[in-house]
């Protein structure tokens, strides 16, 4: 690698956490990234539960205040994955999770590495598209995703050259350790399934069948160790993901499918505001695949940018085919790994095309969008950091939210403090249940919380049985010698202190 290319990849990295410092990205814990945290923190501990502070007030662990983490053969855990959140604790173990999310751009800049160092990929592509796509928005906060698309990196790239090289041992290697990257993310199992047909083909094309059954056994192993795991650890071959994202009435139609890869691949459903897909949050791709598009075809002098034409084509119709949703908050973030090949073959077009003013157009539209979006992202942080410090105020043994919407608010505090997510004060035997329990367990001072009845909000409106400001919640708490305070609101949230009587 060139000292100019180092350079860059430098100032990329300063880049990324200048920008993550910007947006204030440490506050962004809420919802998918308070799930990692726990989970992450929990693995830390090697113990295969989540934390719980309130787990003695809660046997059944029914009610952990955390989106995205549930019961699972008698033990809660994240729906995200545990290879991710165990190999972020080996690493980062001394580390504060809330300072994690800042080592997202190294992995980046590892991506780019990897691909210039064993593809020959332009270190000035690699961190172009990064910029100039969904990639950008997904890094900022705690997620899986950087350090994912670098696993991927590597594999695609050292695929790429054991093809380029017919190496068929280095093959199946990067087979194996591909398919294995399911663990990661479960879109890889289809993006590593592509890479494997392609394969096959290349031994087609070689007339190498030997080569072809050393692949097939290199695969076949790697998709039974997946399977047979996570049938073992979950209950399900394909991970507690999947049964989390199918298990709630999610029987998607012929239709509903073809919705969801129309929004995923271009636009989302307007209904709740307008949504760029993958192929609308870059455009180029779109420009770039025309442009060549008699190039694509497979001719066996050029066949390895066929073979990235292939996965990059396909790959996307097959994740917005299978996808349990659009993305509902970003669409086409599932689409995300397109970005690879997407840069294998902007790599090989570029000296073709970086002069085009069309296609450099484009590349401008999607960084200026990536700008529009991250200032929305700046926004909902803000407003995280002032929850975070209303929340501060509030000194009690046990926290009690409404739902789990409400309690990702609460962000890292709920790491430590005692808090449930109980919404059954209308149902007389559970409400009295959890009222014993809060006695035996000498829980003195509780505050419960639910979204503002004053602010406008799709969560906020919600009906209750029992409302947190009704007289009818103050009653049976007093039944059980509790005394209530005043029903109070700060900013989006509802709230009231009960104390139990001396």
């Amino acid at each position: 690698m060139s000292r100019k290319d180092f350079n860059l990849l430098f100032i990329f990295f300063v880049s990324i956490l200048c920008l993550q410092l910007f947006l204030s990205a440490k506050n962004s814990f809420i919802s998918d990234s308070l799930a990692k945290a726990f989970q992450i923190e929990s693995a830390k501990t090697l113990k295969s539960d989540i934390i719980y502070p309130a787990n003695l007030l809660d046997a059944k662990k029914n009610h952990h205040p955390v989106l995205f983490i549930i019961k699972n053969k008698e033990e809660l855990k994240s729906v995200f994955s545990q290879t991710f959140a165990s190999i972020y604790a080996f690493i980062f173990y001394f580390i504060p999770v809330q300072l994690m999310l800042f080592f997202n751009g190294f992995f980046l800049l590892l991506s780019a590495y990897t691909l210039n160092r064993y593809a020959n990929i332009s270190v000035k592509v690699s961190i172009l598209l990064f910029v100039c796509s969904i990639v950008l928005t997904q890094v900022i906060d705690l997620s899986e995703v950087p350090f994912t698309l670098f696993y991927v990196s590597l594999c695609y790239a050292l695929w790429t050259k054991s093809i380029q090289q017919k190496n068929e041992f280095l093959t199946a290697i990067t087979l194996l350790l591909f398919v294995l990257g399911s663990f990661l993310r479960l879109e890889i199992l289809l993006l590593s399934s592509l890479v494997f047909l392609n394969s096959m083909i290349q031994t087609s094309l070689d007339k190498s069948f030997k080569n072809g059954f050393l692949y097939l056994i290199s695969y076949t192993l790697a998709i039974s160790i997946f399977l047979i795991w996570n049938y073992h650890e979950f209950g399900h071959p394909f991970g507690i993901r999947y049964l989390f994202n199918y298990s709630t009435g999610s029987n998607l139609t012929l239709i509903s499918r073809v919705s969801n890869l129309f929004h995923i691949l271009f636009s989302g459903n307007p209904t709740l505001g307008f949504k760029f897909g993958f192929f609308l949050f870059s455009p180029y791709f779109i420009y770039l695949c025309i442009k060549y598009w008699k190039q694509m075809y497979p001719k066996k002098e050029n066949y390895i940018i066929s073979f990235h034409f292939i996965v990059f084509l396909i790959y996307p119709i097959l994740v917005g085919l299978s996808a349990p949703n659009d993305g509902i908050t970003i669409t086409g973030r599932y689409a995300l790994f397109t970005i690879i090949p997407g840069i294998f073959i902007l790599n090989h077009f570029w000296d073709k095309i970086k002069s085009d003013k069309f296609f450099l157009t484009l590349l401008l539209f999607s960084f200026f969008l990536n700008i529009f979006v991250l200032k929305i992202s700046k926004e909902s942080f803000k407003m995280i950091k002032k929850t975070n410090k209303i929340y501060e105020s509030f000194k009690a043994d046990l926290w009690i939210f409404y739902d789990q919407n409400i309690s990702g608010t609460a962000g890292v505090h709920l790491l430590t403090q005692k808090s449930l997510s109980f919404q059954e004060f209308s149902d007389i035997e559970k409400r009295k249940q959890l009222l014993e329990v809060l006695k035996k367990n000498q829980i003195k001072s509780v505050y419960t919380f639910d979204f503002s009845k004053t602010v406008p909000n799709s969560f906020m409106n919600l009906k209750r049985e029992i409302e947190l400001s009704n007289v009818d919640f103050v009653k049976f708490w007093e039944l059980e010698g509790y005394t209530c305070h005043s029903y109070q609101e700060v900013a989006f949230i509802g709230y009231r202190q009960c104390s139990l009587k001396e």
